[in-house]
């Protein structure tokens, strides 16, 4: 569970209505017109470091968040040279607003590697009906990237994650969060987390400058 003294204030979760996106020449065009949207007040977001609601389900709802998606679960699976062309229009318009998705993009491919039929089936349809996805795969206080201390634990009650996470780009926003965890065995494994469970508690710590708005926190 990732905890902290300070939690943030409970961000606006709504149920979404992604727009399905059929083709790169859909996505590129769709991300010029995210970018109009996300361009005014990106200064602003930053110094504030305050994301107003709407434009994240505005940014997700376009369906820019599920064009890796293979096609044969129902989504575009735009090329590489697409998705690096979509998060570069972003970007510019809003660094922050652009690196968000880079985590999200990250554990679909590992879903799409590793996930079973099943995972895939039902992952790739929370993505395409516009479910956001975050990391928290790294660890402060660890000597090296591989250092990691938590643990996933069989009980009575199911499965139970406890550890301490940094760096987890997208976190306040997600709808799903992936965690990155050893099991009795020190195997790791990676479960994916709804973001409003029981003890998982997300904290907007990360205030860097140009970045406020990622909420990589803790």
């Amino acid at each position: 569970m990732m905890s902290a003294s300070s939690p943030a204030q409970p961000y606006t979760q709504s149920t979404p209505q992604a727009h399905i996106i059929a083709s790169d020449a859909e996505a590129l065009a769709i991300a010029h017109e995210i970018a109009a949207v996300l361009k005014p007040g990106a200064a602003e977001r930053d110094r504030t470091g305050i994301v107003p609601a709407e434009i994240v389900n505005t940014y997700s709802n376009s369906g820019l968040w599920g064009i890796t998606v293979p096609r044969r679960f129902g989504g575009a699976e735009v090329s590489a040279a697409t998705l690096a062309q979509v998060i570069a229009i972003l970007s510019a318009a809003d660094p922050s607003l652009g690196q968000i998705p880079q985590n999200h993009y990250c554990l679909l491919e590992d879903i799409r590697l590793q996930g079973s039929d099943d995972q895939q089936a039902f992952f790739f349809a929370q993505v395409l009906q516009g479910y956001r996805f975050a990391n928290a795969l790294s660890e402060t206080g660890g000597k090296t990237v591989l250092d990691i201390r938590t643990r996933i634990e069989e009980g009575a009650d199911g499965l139970r994650i406890n550890g301490r996470k940094g760096y987890c780009t997208g976190s306040l926003y997600a709808h799903w969060i992936g965690i990155l965890a050893l099991d009795a065995d020190d195997r790791a494994q990676l479960a994916f987390v709804p973001q409003n469970s029981p003890g998982l508690t997300v904290v907007n710590d990360w205030a860097c400058l140009g970045q406020r708005t990622t909420a990589s926190g803790t």
